[in-house]
C-alpha cells in the first residue's frame, strides 16, 4: 500500500459501511476496500476476521467499522473521519493534492 493510498476496512451489511464507500466512490478516488466478511457476528465474519478487528482496535482505539486509513494513518470511521476530514478540506491535503480526473461531486468545504 503506497503511503497517499486509501484503505477502508469493512462490514459488507453495514449501512455505516456502505454508506463509505459510496462516498468515496461518489469523489472518484482509488480506494482498497478489505472486508473483514459480512458482519461481526461469529457466523458471519470471515475467517481471520476478528483478528483483523482487534489488530485495528489495537492499532486505532477504535473497533467499529468503517476503518479509513489515508497514507497508512487512521482518519477513523464514517462520521467521525470521513466526513470531517471532507468538511475541514483535510481529505484533499492527505492525498498531496491529487484529485480525481473525472467530475468531483463533493469539494472542499461543501458539507458546511
Amino acid at each position: 500500500v503506497k503511503a497517499d493510498d486509501i484503505v477502508i476496512y469493512t462490514y459488507s451489511l453495514s449501512p455505516f459501511c456502505r454508506e463509505a464507500i459510496a462516498v468515496l466512490d461518489n469523489l472518484g478516488v482509488e480506494y482498497k476496500e478489505i472486508s473483514l466478511g459480512h458482519e461481526w457476528i461469529p457466523f458471519l465474519i470471515n475467517e481471520g476476521g476478528a483478528q483483523k478487528r482487534a489488530a485495528l482496535g489495537k492499532l486505532t482505539g477504535q473497533t467499529s467499522l468503517p476503518s479509513i486509513f489515508m497514507g497508512g494513518e487512521s482518519i477513523g470511521g464514517l462520521y467521525e473521519g470521513l466526513v470531517p476530514s471532507l468538511e475541514s478540506g483535510s481529505f484533499w491535503k492527505r492525498l498531496k493534492g491529487h484529485r480525481p480526473s473525472g467530475k468531483v461531486l463533493i469539494e472542499e468545504g461543501s458539507f458546511e
